[in-house]
């Protein structure tokens, strides 16, 4: 089946505008934002953002005002310019940095930004730990489906064939997921099902709540999705769907929130290596909602409008990524 233009014309439109939208955030030393008081929120997705754009001066530029201001001799992502937003999803931001630092082509990042990385996967369940100095942290869907997409981009196949046994093992624990997901896993405890109800958003997605952290299913999607086109392994491309199924029973509100994104990431991928319609119709509402909910200015803002500039530069950046991979997924089949 060939996808009509038109879906893939709006998201390519949309993406071109956010990009030039971010360009006008980057400062004369490459940075992104104002890191000094913001922290790594407004960067740490700008250089997958460049790169799908297009843009490989500014994303060099960017990647080299990294190099020398942010990593670490051991790798890491540190610091004050870094701040204390991902205390609690670690991995997550370390991962983003690598993979656009590897679509740029700075291996002298990526090299040492793996080193670090893999240091934080669980030797046992292949789950990356939420945090970077308690090893008993628990594990998640976000940290880990984003780790594994750096180790799959940068070639380490193992320790993605690791993180996706960890999405298995949570999956299968999963006691009635057509109707709650639990996302949260601590080893040697298992999958956190039991919760007090105030804090059941951090925990699990649930399909007669609203402001749901819809983004984990989504990632998940992508990940198990690239993974199956890396390997040719097809119970990968058969979990990437089992995850996102939910998505179908959850409230329509989820298209009016920005959470929505990386659904339409794992969608676009799961209908890539899978070919099934629903994914394509998944995708595709995805789409719509995603460009209903850009600024004039070619921005986007997290759920319930603007809040601070640097969310904002964050919020744009994760969008033009995931609208360019919904793009090379829709265009695929």
């Amino acid at each position: 089946m060939v996808v009509e233009h038109s879906i893939v014309s709006k998201l390519r439109i949309a993406r071109d505008r956010g990009i030039e939208y971010l360009l006008t955030q980057q400062r004369e030393d490459g940075a992104i934002g104002a890191p000094e008081t913001e922290g790594i929120g407004p960067y740490y997705k700008a250089l997958w953002a460049l790169a799908a754009g297009g843009r490989s001066e500014e994303g060099n530029r960017l990647a080299t005002w990294i190099a020398r201001n942010v990593q670490t001799e051991e790798g890491d992502f540190a610091g004050a310019l870094r701040g204390n937003d991902h205390n609690y999803s670690y991995p997550y931001a370390n991962a983003w940095i690598i993979c656009g630092a590897q679509k740029l082509g700075r291996y002298d990042i990526t090299r040492r930004g793996m080193e670090f990385l893999r240091l934080l996967q669980h030797a046992e369940d292949g789950g990356f730990r939420m945090q970077r100095d308690n090893e008993e942290a628990p594990q998640d869907l976000l940290c880990t489906s984003q780790a594994g997409n750096a180790c799959l981009i940068t070639g380490h196949l193992a320790d993605a064939k690791n993180a996706a046994r960890f999405l298995r093992t949570v999956w299968h624990a999963q006691p009635f997921p057509e109707r709650e997901l639990f996302f949260l896993y601590k080893p040697g405890q298992g999958l956190r099902t039991e919760f007090p109800e105030e804090r059941q958003r951090i925990h699990s997605i649930r399909i007669d709540r609203k402001r749901q952290m819809y983004f984990n299913i989504g990632i998940a999607a992508a990940f198990l999705s690239r993974l199956t086109m890396a390997t040719g392994d097809r119970e990968w491309a058969g979990l990437a769907g089992q995850y996102l199924d939910i998505g179908f029973n959850v409230l329509d509100e989820m298209y009016e929130t920005a959470q929505v994104g990386k659904v339409g990431w794992g969608a676009a991928l799961t209908y890539a290596v899978t070919g099934e319609r629903k994914y394509l119709n998944l995708a595709e509402r995805v789409g719509d909602a995603l460009i209903a909910q850009q600024t004039e200015a070619g921005a986007w803002d997290n759920t319930g409008g603007f809040s601070t500039q640097a969310v904002r530069t964050e919020v744009t950046c994760e969008f033009i990524v995931l609208l360019d991979e919904m793009i090379g997924g829709l265009a695929a089949v």
